[in-house]
C-alpha cells in the first residue's frame, strides 16, 4: 500500500508534465531562434520528413515556406482547394535559411507553386537586414528555384508591418519598391503586399489582425492574406485558361 505522500507526489508530477513539456519547447525554440546556423531548425525538418513518409505525397502541390508566421497559417487549404497545399513554416527561419534547406523544405515535393511569408526575424534577433539585403536574399532564393525547372509559378508576400515595430516600415516599403521593380522582369514571380488590408485608415497596422504580441496575425489578419492569395491563384488560372482558348 502506497503512502498519501507518495500519491500526492505522484499526482504532482503528473499534473507538472505538460508544463515541463512547454517550458522544453520553448527553450528550444527559443535557442533555435539565437542560433545563426541554418541547421537550427533540423527538428522541425526532421518533423516533416516523418509525417511525408506516412503517406504518398501530393502532386503539383502548393508550397508555401517561411518561419512563424506560415505555421500558425492554419485554414489555407481550404481557401485554395482542391489544389493540394503543403505548410512549411520553419521555426523563425529567414529566407537564407530557407534557401539553405530547400531541397528538404521545397525541392523534395516538386512543386508547382511556391508562396513566401517572410518572418518578422528577417529583422529582429535573427538577423537585422536592410531592404536591399531582403530583397537580394529573395532574389538568390528565386535563383536557386528557377534552376531546378519545376516552379511554375511563385508569389512573394512583401514583409508584413507589424503594431509592435513602427520603425520597420520604412524598410518595408522600400522592400515592397524593389520587389516590385524587380518582379516586372520575371514572368513567373507575383507580388503580394499584404500591408494595405492590414491597415487602419491612418496605414498603420490595425492591431485587431493581430495577435497579442504585435507581431504574429490573428485569425482576422490570416483571413486577409488568405483571400489575397487566392484572388492572386484563382486569376493567374484564368489567364492560363483563357490563353489556351486563343490557341
Amino acid at each position: 500500500m502506497y503512502s498519501w505522500k507518495t500519491i500526492r507526489t505522484f499526482c504532482l508530477v503528473l499534473l507538472l508534465l505538460p508544463v515541463i513539456h512547454l517550458v522544453y519547447l520553448v527553450s528550444r525554440d527559443t535557442l533555435a531562434l539565437l542560433d545563426a546556423s541554418p541547421e537550427a531548425w533540423n527538428h522541425e525538418l526532421e518533423a516533416y520528413a516523418r509525417a511525408d513518409s506516412n503517406g504518398p505525397l501530393p502532386t503539383n502541390p502548393i508550397v508555401v515556406v517561411g518561419g512563424r508566421r506560415v505555421s500558425l497559417w492554419t485554414d489555407l487549404e481550404g481557401f485554395l482547394a482542391p489544389r493540394p497545399v503543403l505548410m512549411r513554416g520553419l521555426g523563425d527561419a529567414t529566407v537564407e535559411d530557407i534557401t539553405h534547406n530547400y531541397s528538404r523544405l521545397v525541392g523534395y515535393y516538386r512543386p508547382d507553386t511556391v508562396v513566401l511569408l517572410p518572418s518578422n526575424s528577417e529583422f529582429h534577433i535573427r538577423d537585422n537586414k536592410s531592404a536591399d539585403d531582403l530583397v537580394h536574399a529573395i532574389q538568390e532564393l528565386f535563383a536557386l528555384d528557377d534552376a531546378h525547372g519545376i516552379t511554375r509559378r511563385i508569389y512573394i508576400f512583401t514583409p508584413v508591418k507589424t503594431p509592435l515595430h513602427p520603425g520597420d516600415d520604412t524598410t518595408i516599403d522600400r522592400a515592397a519598391m524593389l520587389l516590385e521593380a524587380w518582379s516586372a522582369g520575371q514572368e513567373k514571380v507575383t507580388i503580394l503586399d499584404s500591408n494595405a488590408i492590414l491597415a487602419n485608415g491612418d496605414g498603420r497596422p490595425k492591431p485587431d489582425y493581430f495577435r497579442s504580441d504585435g507581431i504574429n496575425l490573428s485569425e482576422e489578419g490570416y483571413l486577409r492574406l488568405s483571400l489575397l492569395l487566392q484572388t492572386a491563384v484563382e486569376r493567374e488560372n484564368q489567364q492560363a485558361v483563357s490563353s489556351l482558348n486563343q490557341l
